[in-house]
Formats: structure tokens, C-alpha cells, sequence
């Protein structure tokens, strides 16, 4: 069903159960890809466009005037249970990440790499993650924070990644 005017019907929707976060390994073509552990919320990051004024003395209708200018795409915010001894926060890697190449040393090191994001959808509207839909883009660990450690409730970790390049032609 592709148009729905005045068509009453039933609605579909997904659950994010099942999402991914996925960090390129930077070890050849086909580049290996290993999902951060523990994962209970992605954000996408918003995505813009700016707008500036335009508006002079004799401007039509006394209204203002505006002019559309350069898009952007905000950080992904990744809500994660820190696991110390995971290879994911661990400078020497481990458990799939190179020694180079977990969250903690790509931030520390403000490495560029590659990172998808994969939505668990399949063509039917079942979860699905071998029919996912990938979000690939470029960015880096602009944010790595361990969260609060308290008597009865597990540490949360809070990640964010900035793409570096427009990845919006990869949105189905």
C-alpha cells in the first residue's frame, strides 16, 4: 500500500530490539565489522539544515525573508552497560576489536573510522538482523563517558560518534 488518503488501515512500526553498533576493524577490504556489547539505546543524531535571513527594507509582504544553506548530521548517542573487561573499553582491544581499534583508544586517539548502524527490519516488517538495513558512515569517538558507579544498578557507559560526511543517501 503505497498512498494512505483516506484510507483507514493498520499501522506498522518497529522495535529497535535487535539494533547494532557496528566499528570498522580498518584490516583489509572486506573490512571486519564488531558490534559494541550491550547496546540499550541508539539516538540518532539530529540532522539539520541551516537558514539564514535574507530579509531587507523592502521585502515582499513585510515578512522575512529566508535562505537555505549547508546541511549537517549531528552525533550518534550510544547508551551501553560499561564492561571494563570487554575488548570494546579496553586500550588493548579484544574480544573481535584490534588493539587500535576499541571505542576507549579510538577516542582516546581521535582516530578516524568506519561504523554502522544496523536496523534489524526485514523487507516484511519482522526483525531480522541478516535482512537489517545498514547505516554505514565515517566519523569518530567524540564523546566516551563511564557513568555512574552505584550500590544497585549497573554502570552505564555513554558514547557518542559524529559522522565526518554526509551519510543521508544510505537512509532507505
Amino acid at each position: 500500500m503505497a498512498d494512505v488518503t483516506d484510507t483507514f488501515y493498520s499501522g506498522q512500526a518497529f522495535i529497535g530490539y535487535g539494533a547494532q553498533v557496528l566499528v570498522g576493524q580498518n584490516d583489509g577490504s572486506p573490512e571486519t565489522f564488531v558490534a559494541i556489547p550491550d547496546v540499550n539505546r541508539i539516538v540518532p543524531g539530529d540532522m539539520t539544515t541551516g537558514v539564514i535571513p535574507k530579509t531587507h527594507l523592502r521585502s515582499p509582504g513585510r515578512h522575512h525573508e529566508k535562505l537555505g544553506t549547508i546541511r549537517d548530521s549531528g552525533a550518534f548517542a550510544v547508551d551501553a552497560n560499561y564492561r571494563p573487561a570487554h575488548g570494546a573499553h579496553k586500550q588493548a582491544g579484544g574480544d573481535g576489536f584490534g588493539a587500535t581499534r576499541s571505542v576507549l583508544t579510538l577516542w582516546r586517539n581521535v582516530t578516524e573510522a568506519n561504523f554502522k548502524i544496523v536496523l534489524p527490519v526485514a523487507a516484511d516488517g519482522e526483525v531480522s538482523p541478516a535482512e537489517g538495513i545498514e547505516l554505514p558512515f565515517r566519523g569518530l569517538i567524540s564523546k566516551y563517558q563511564i557513568g555512574e558507579l552505584a550500590l544497585e544498578d549497573k554502570c552505564p557507559v555513554m558514547i557518542e560518534i559524529t559522522p565526518l560526511e554526509d551519510y543521508s543517501d544510505s537512509l532507505p
